[in-house]
């Protein structure tokens, strides 16, 4: 189960982002404490910016437009502090513009956006990442081509525990291609590995399984794993369930009696219904989905 809300703090969330706007391209063109403008690429512009339609009228029409700036603030003080900056300096371009008495009128200077939990431009970051990085092929970067690599399949993926509650947990598989060897926590043991993209056509020669062959191992041993687990919590929730399910029947018996005849058919349809969704929302299941492949190389110990 999780212990902790990621990016629960500025620092975090400000790391993060680096980490996302380095690995995308898209530059730091202005940097204070808890703050930083990047500039976009058209297609991270595309992913973070809610514009279809203004990309559309671009490329149709073969526009050059100048790259988006995003400002992003981490905190209030630099939230507050950066908007004014960004006035002034507005106000001071305009005056040396010398606009005439109309366009004030229209005139807004470019402000900045506080990144926290939920915010759009984190949402909207998360959903990049998820498009990213469904599926990557990586190899260590101090790999030299002299030397043999094992390649795994790594399945990174997160169970979810619904009932009433919802509770999740983030599990890392690696499945070898070489001898079907399955490793839990993979992510862990590689993360601090530094990686390099590589071309799939690398492991060509060298798999004993295929990809699909890895990862119908990798969900039956996860499946079993899950399995093998208490659960007393789907238990307690069934029962939880149970008692849910009992009062919803309840009512309707108490109400049945007075409903006339040819109305009865329908109170009784609808108690069904109230049933199923109750047992849909609340029943205990397990969902595991999974958010990235990779096809990982390392090297020979």
């Amino acid at each position: 189960m999780m212990s902790q809300v990621p990016l629960r703090t500025a620092e975090e969330r400000l790391t993060f982002c680096e980490a996302y706007f380095t690995a995308v391209g898209a530059p730091v063109v202005y940097a204070t404490d808890g703050y930083r403008e990047y500039e976009l690429p058209r297609d991270v512009d595309k992913e973070l910016t809610d514009r279809p339609y203004y990309w559309m009228w671009v490329e149709q029409t073969h526009q050059e437009v100048q790259p988006t700036i995003l400002r992003l603030a981490f905190t209030e003080d630099a939230f507050e502090r950066e908007n004014q900056r960004l006035r002034e300096e507005a106000r001071a371009e305009a005056e040396k513009q010398n606009l005439n008495d109309i366009q004030p009128m229209f005139f807004r200077p470019p402000t900045a956006e506080l990144v926290t939990l939920g915010s759009f431009r984190l949402d909207k970051m998360y959903a990049s990442l998820d498009k990213r990085g469904q599926f990557a092929c990586v190899v260590p970067q101090s790999w030299k081509e002299t030397s043999a690599l094992v390649p795994w399949l790594m399945m990174n993926m997160t169970v979810s525990y619904r009932c009433d509650l919802v509770e999740q947990q983030f599990w890392s598989v690696g499945v070898c291609l070489s001898n079907g060897q399955i490793v839990e926590r993979f992510y862990d043991i590689i993360r601090k590995i530094s990686m390099k993209p590589e071309n799939p056509s690398r492991f060509a020669d060298v798999k004993a399984l295929t990809m699909v062959q890895a990862f119908q191992r990798g969900q039956t041993h996860v499946a079993q794993a899950l399995a093998a687990r208490p659960h007393d919590w789907a238990v307690s929730a069934q029962q939880r369930l149970e008692r849910e399910l009992q009062q919803v029947r309840l009512y309707y018996q108490s109400i049945l009696p007075d409903v006339p005849d040819n109305e009865k058919p329908l109170v009784q349809a609808e108690q069904k219904r109230k049933e199923r969704e109750l047992a849909e929302r609340s029943g205990p299941r397990i969902d595991i989905v999974v958010k990235q492949l990779a096809l990982v190389g390392l090297m020979e110990r």
